[in-house]
C-alpha cells in the first residue's frame, strides 16, 4: 500500500476520505475503518483494523474479547464499557446541556454515597488528606471536600468534550490555560535539542488538555488504547476533532512503536505520555510515591535519555471546565531511573496540592498505594 507524510503521521494513499464530522476545523477529514470485525472462537477474541488520518501509524488493530471477564459487574472496566459509549450516543443526538443529565445525576447519585464508609474513592480521599502537608498559611481542603471536588471536575471535563464535539476546538481552548514563559520554554528546549518528552499523570483532564499542548507545539500524543473496539472508536473520533498526531500502543510492535517516537524526537517534537500506571513486570523500575516503593515503568525515560533530549513532567490541574497547565523542571539523563523518579516526585508534589485533579485517586491500584503510605511519612 502507497503511503504519504502528513502532519498527522503516515496516512495511505488509498483510503477514501469523508467529510468531516460537526465540529471539526476547516479542511480536517475522517477516515473510517475499513474492515469488518473478525472473530477468532478459539481465542474468544474478536479484531478490527481502525484507520484515521490522525493516526500516527494510519492504522491500528483493536482485539477485544468476546466472553466477559473476570470482572465483576460494578468494576471500572465493566462501567466504562457501558457508560462511555451511552453518552457518545447522547452527545451525538442531543445538545450539550440534555447531553450531560445522565452524568449530572450519576455525579449526585455518587456524591450521596459518600456517606458510605466502604465507598473507595471516599478512603482513597481520607488517606490522601492524612499524607497532605500542613499549611500554615491555609488550611487543608477536607476529604469531603476533595471528594466533591473530583466529582466536580469530573463532570467539567465531561462538559469540555461534550462542547468540542459539538461547538468545535475552539470554543473550549479558552477554558486551558498554560503559563507563557512555560510555553517560551519548551519552544526553547525542542530547539536546543530536537524535541522533548512531557511526561504526565493520569489527570482527570489529561486527554482533554493535550487539545492546548497541541496547539502550542508540534505534539505527538502516545496513549494506550482502550481494550474494546467501540470505546477506541470513540476516542479516535474525539481526537480527530482536536486534530492531533496519535499513537496508540496497546498490542503494538515495541520496534515499530520505539522507531516512530525517535523519528518524532529527531524532527523537533513533542513527545507526551500519562507514566504514573504501576507496573508490575520485572522491568519496572523501583520508584518512591506516597513514600512507598512503587513500580513504574521507564521506557520514555530511557528514549530520552538516548535521544538526549528533555523529560518535562506535567500536571493539569481542575478547577470544573478549567484547566491550569503547571510545568516542571526539565532534566537531561542518561539514568534512566533517575529521570523516572524526576518526574514521580513531581507528580507526587502536584497531587498533594491538588488531589481531586488525579484520576487515579479511583483507581483500585493506586487506592492500595495510598492505605499503605498512611501512617507514613509522604516524600519531602
Amino acid at each position: 500500500m502507497l503511503c504519504t507524510i502528513s502532519n498527522g503521521g503516515i496516512v495511505p494513499k488509498d483510503i477514501t476520505a469523508v467529510p468531516a464530522p460537526i465540529g471539526c476545523r476547516s479542511g480536517q477529514t475522517r477516515l473510517e475503518s475499513l474492515s469488518m470485525p473478525a472473530t477468532d472462537h478459539s481465542s474468544g477474541t474478536r479484531a478490527q483494523v481502525l484507520n484515521s488520518p490522525i493516526l500516527y501509524l494510519g492504522k491500528v488493530t483493536v482485539t477485544e474479547r468476546i466472553a466477559p471477564n473476570k470482572a465483576g459487574w460494578l468494576s471500572g472496566t465493566r462501567l466504562k464499557a457501558f457508560i462511555f459509549p451511552f453518552l457518545y450516543r447522547l452527545v451525538r443526538a442531543l445538545p450539550v446541556g440534555l447531553a450531560l443529565l445522565p452524568a449530572r445525576l450519576l455525579v449526585a447519585i455518587a456524591g450521596l454515597l459518600y456517606v458510605l464508609p466502604n465507598n473507595p474513592l471516599r478512603n482513597a480521599c481520607e488517606h490522601i488528606y492524612q499524607l497532605m502537608p500542613a499549611d500554615d498559611r491555609e488550611p487543608k481542603i477536607s476529604p469531603r471536600q476533595i471528594y466533591k471536588q473530583f466529582l466536580h471536575n469530573a463532570l467539567g471535563v465531561l462538559n469540555n468534550f461534550f462542547t468540542l464535539y459539538r461547538h468545535g476546538s475552539e470554543a473550549v481552548l479558552p477554558r486551558i490555560r498554560m503559563q507563557a514563559d512555560d510555553k517560551t520554554r519548551i519552544q526553547s528546549l525542542i530547539d536546543a535539542h530536537g524535541g522533548i518528552v512531557l511526561a504526565v499523570p493520569h489527570n482527570i483532564a489529561s486527554a482533554f488538555s493535550a487539545l492546548h499542548i497541541g496547539d502550542c507545539f508540534d505534539m505527538l500524543l502516545v496513549a494506550k488504547n482502550s481494550p474494546t473496539i467501540e470505546r477506541t472508536r470513540i476516542a479516535i473520533d474525539f481526537y480527530e476533532r482536536m486534530q492531533l498526531s496519535l499513537l496508540l500502543v496497546r498490542e503494538g510492535h515495541p520496534v515499530e512503536l520505539s522507531r516512530a517516537m525517535f523519528s518524532c524526537l529527531k524532527g523537533g517534537k513533542l513527545v507526551a505520555a500519562t507514566l504514573d500506571n504501576i507496573d508490575r513486570t520485572p522491568n519496572q523500575v523501583p520508584t518512591l510515591l506516597f513514600g512507598q516503593t512503587v513500580g513504574l515503568s521507564d521506557w520514555a525515560a530511557r528514549i530520552a535519555a538516548r535521544m538526549q533530549v528533555p523529560v518535562i513532567p506535567a500536571y493539569f490541574h481542575s478547577q470544573g471546565t478549567d484547566i491550569e497547565v503547571s510545568v516542571g523542571a526539565a532534566l537531561v539523563s542518561h539514568n534512566t531511573p533517575y529521570a523516572v523518579q524526576h518526574y514521580a516526585s513531581f507528580f507526587e508534589q502536584e497531587i498533594l496540592k491538588d488531589p481531586a485533579s488525579w484520576a487515579y485517586l479511583a483507581d483500585k491500584h493506586w487506592q492500595k498505594v495510598l492505605k499503605k503510605a498512611v501512617g507514613k511519612d509522604p516524600m519531602s
